[in-house]
């Protein structure tokens, strides 16, 4: 992993961001971003360079004083299995840990991955903060097909 740098995003990283976002969206592999919501929440994302190469971003995302989110996470086809993924999300929940937040959550549709990093399936019905901030949106609210998983924070991933 020691050709992967994980920095915070810039402006400059916002088009890239979007493209992979939307690129993975494309192929049912996450929920898509607009360019408008990648600029809006630049601050909290994260970009991976994989031998200085755009290689992903994931984005940290405060729900509210007991819970935190990984959201946004992509990685190029080229870099998966790379690690990129892997300490993204180590990034991301360091970031968590750091400012104090005693647990993570994320909806996905790659269980596995987060389940090799400490995160357990759980019920989305006990976040309802995630609803009111964000699924409110989402065209699949009625049908929401991603799974909640949630991290407690006080541990190490």
């Amino acid at each position: 992993m020691e050709n992967i740098v994980v920095r915070k995003a810039r402006v400059g990283d916002v088009d890239n961001i979007q493209k992979i976002i939307s690129e993975m969206a494309d192929k049912g592999l996450m929920l898509t971003r607009s360019k408008y919501r990648v600029v809006t929440m630049l601050t909290n994302f994260f970009v991976a360079e994989f031998d200085g190469k755009f290689a992903g971003c994931g984005a940290f995302y405060p729900l509210w004083t007991d819970l935190g989110e990984v959201m946004s996470l992509a990685v190029a086809p080229c870099c998966q299995g790379k690690g990129v993924g892997k300490k993204l999300v180590e990034t991301i929940v360091n970031e968590g840990r750091g400012l104090g937040f005693p647990a993570m959550i994320t909806l996905t549709y790659q269980v596995d991955f987060f389940k090799k990093l400490g995160f357990k399936v759980t019920n989305k019905d006990k976040f309802p903060r995630k609803v009111w901030r964000e699924c409110l949106e989402c065209p699949k609210l009625e049908n929401c097909d991603e799974t909640a998983m949630v991290l407690n924070l006080r541990k190490e991933i």
